[in-house]
This record gives C-alpha cells, structure tokens and sequence, in this order.
C-alpha cells in the first residue's frame, strides 16, 4: 500500500501509455498488505503502464464514441486540424501517439497543458455574455 502521492510520483515517473524506447524501474516504498509492516519493492515502467492499461483504453474508447457523434461539418476540421490535449492527463507519455494510432487523426499535447483548461475557463469568464449571446451556451 502507497499513499497518493507517491502514486502519483510514480506515474509521472514510470507512467506511458505507449510503449517507451527504454524501459525505467524506480523503487516504492509502502506497506506489505500481507504483514503489515513496511516495505520497498521495484517497480518497471511495464508494470505502471499495464496497470494503466484500461483507464487509457477507456480514454480512447470516449473519444472514439465523441468523433462517431460530431456533425460533419466539424469532424472535418478535427481531421484537418487534429486533437490537442489538455489537463494534466495528457501530460502521460505516449498518451498523444496512443490515441492517434486509435483515432488516425493527429494528435498533440497542448502547451502548458496542465494550466491551459484554467486560463481558457478565465477568459470564457471574462466574455461570458459574447457566450451566452452567440447561443453556444443556452443553460446560462
């Protein structure tokens, strides 16, 4: 048993979605579940990128079934343009050439894509009634 930060530690460190040109271990230290008592273990990239496995396959499958429901019109900008990906999720390696192998579409990670949901969200804020008027959103 690890705490969350060190998982987290470990995903940035180990984490892919995409199998890396050289594989990396690092050591965790947490609690034996069996006995209760502390312990260190090494961990490889493999395994963090087989435990990630399906939540990135579920990923996929998402974006898949949002490309299947796009008008048209606006699913050939997306194949023209690609898909950027934003939040601290697309900051996984290998996460971007995953979802192209899946989607055939280009697809890169934002700049400072950890921030970029949060600023854009604060200019959104900032022209909210440009928004509200263009009809994009009808619940405000």
């Amino acid at each position: 048993m690890i705490g969350e930060m060190s998982a987290e530690e470990i995903k940035i460190q180990l984490g892919t979605a995409y199998p890396a040109s050289q594989e990396a271990k690092m050591e965790v230290r947490g609690r034996d579940m069996i006995h209760g008592l502390p312990k260190t273990i090494e961990v490889s990239s493999v395994e963090i990128r087989e435990a990630l496995n399906e939540p990135v396959r579920l990923i996929a499958e998402k974006l898949c079934q949002v490309l299947e429901d796009t008008p048209p019109e606006l699913a050939a900008d997306v194949i023209e343009r690609g898909i950027t990906l934003t939040g601290g999720g697309a900051l996984l390696r290998g996460l971007d050439r995953y979802l192209q192998d899946v989607t055939q579409i280009q697809v890169r990670v934002a700049d400072n894509a950890l921030n970029c949901v949060a600023m854009g969200t604060g200019l959104a804020i900032e022209d909210l009634d440009a928004i509200k008027h263009s009809g994009a959103l009808t619940e405000l």
